[in-house]
């Protein structure tokens, strides 16, 4: 079991002049405990077949003082009492890989997996109904805690080696959630040397995202007061979806890698279109039934394009020291639908890790990250532009 827990420094979202907030300095105010259970069995025989094959539980729970949920409050300790979030996530998985010759050396990899995720979520499925209105069709006071998901899977990959310098890799991958329905993803990888210090490497995949166990939800209720609401000038409800569903996307992606010795080096070229892209509503989709407060629910947006260029940079600095550095720099980060931006995420990222390896048991390791500036959403969240420059 592994524990984690926090000395309360005073940070809240808004305001920390709350007397039971102050109360609370550099005592623990959460602590998150995750146990995880495993049997595996893994086989290798002398025809060259192998397989791999485990089932896994791990349980997660999120125990934190109580906090308000929405307004000037949200965030803050609202009394001395602790709620906790617990998530179990169940996972079976086995596969077998194969070597044949035909025509070429190849390997075919076939398998399935099953997961199952159940959480009990006591705190935010209690959020009042009494100060914003009543939401048709949602329960105002016993809305259940439980939510879950199921996911069964078939995947089959196969490593092709066209030439001593060539790798081709075709896969196909099935999966069926328990809400979001059946979805099919095929991928085709290709790995080219050239030469001994540099490889080529491309490929393109349909990927694919479920909704999380709060997005799908329907008990899920996030009220704000008026500032977190994409158009509304007054308060809002954001709900969960149950009609919600899975995220795909096309990602495609071309790299250069340079490897001599210890060093490497290498930028990549990655364009992601998005169908589906689950995101919080930008309209509302009703009223509560007085009338007085907006509903938006998680939605799925038509299409949504991000692209950008990836950079690896690894240094062997002497023996026992290493310099390891990554970068991303954004190209495109749009919603199709709306023109807006997808997310608000820096220009570029860069992160520097110094490692020295001072003696056989100690390590010390210095780590540096660089954020470039980020945009606001270009509409605020009653609907009106907002400053598109405004650098952060």
């Amino acid at each position: 079991m592994a524990a984690r827990g926090n000395l309360y420094a005073g940070d809240t979202q808004n305001t920390n002049t709350n007397a039971l907030v102050q109360s609370n300095y550099g005592k623990e105010t959460n602590r998150m405990y995750r146990e995880t259970y495993a049997v595996n069995y893994r086989g290798a025989w002398d025809s060259g077949v192998s397989t791999n094959n485990y089932v896994q539980f791990e349980r997660t729970r999120n125990t934190r003082l109580a906090e308000g949920l929405a307004g000037g409050t949200e965030g803050i300790f609202a009394n001395d009492s602790y709620n906790t979030t617990r998530l179990d996530d169940f996972t079976a998985h086995s596969e077998v890989s194969i070597p044949f010759d035909m025509w070429v050396p190849q390997t075919a990899t076939l398998g399935t997996e099953w997961n199952q995720q159940k959480m009990k979520d006591p705190s935010s499925t209690t959020q009042s109904m009494t100060e914003g209105g009543l939401i048709p069709g949602i329960d105002a006071t016993n809305r259940s805690p439980y939510s879950s998901a199921k996911i069964f899977s078939l995947f089959a990959e196969n490593n092709a080696e066209l030439t001593d310098s060539t790798m081709l890799t075709p896969g196909l991958r099935f999966d069926h959630h328990s809400e979001a329905g059946d979805n099919w993803s095929p991928s085709l990888n290709l790995s080219q040397e050239l030469g001994d210090l540099f490889t080529l490497k491309m490929g393109i995949a349909r990927a694919y995202k479920a909704p999380t166990l709060f997005q799908s939800n329907g008990n899920y209720v996030l009220y704000s007061r008026g500032q977190g609401c994409a158009a509304s000038g007054g308060a809002c409800y954001l709900i969960g979806n149950d009609d919600l569903k899975a995220e795909n996307s096309i990602n495609k992606e071309i790299g250069l890698e340079f490897h001599h010795d210890d060093w490497l080096a290498g930028i990549t070229y990655f364009r992601n279109d998005y169908r589906n892209k689950i995101e919080a509503g930008y309209a509302p989709t009703g009223t509560t039934t007085n009338g007085k407060t907006d509903i938006y629910r998680w939605e799925n947006v038509p299409k949504a394009v991000v692209q950008g260029l990836e950079g690896t940079l690894n240094v062997p600095v002497s023996e026992t020291v290493a310099w390891n550095n990554n970068a991303t720099y954004m190209i495109e980060n749009e919603n199709k639908t709306t023109g807006d931006y997808l997310s608000i995420i820096p220009e570029f990222t860069i992160n520097s890790t110094l490692s020295w390896q001072a003696t056989q048991d100690l390590s010390l390791q210095g780590t540096m990250t660089w954020y470039g500036r980020q945009k606001p959403k270009k509409y605020n969240y009653k609907g009106g532009a907002s400053d598109g420059h405004r650098k952060t």
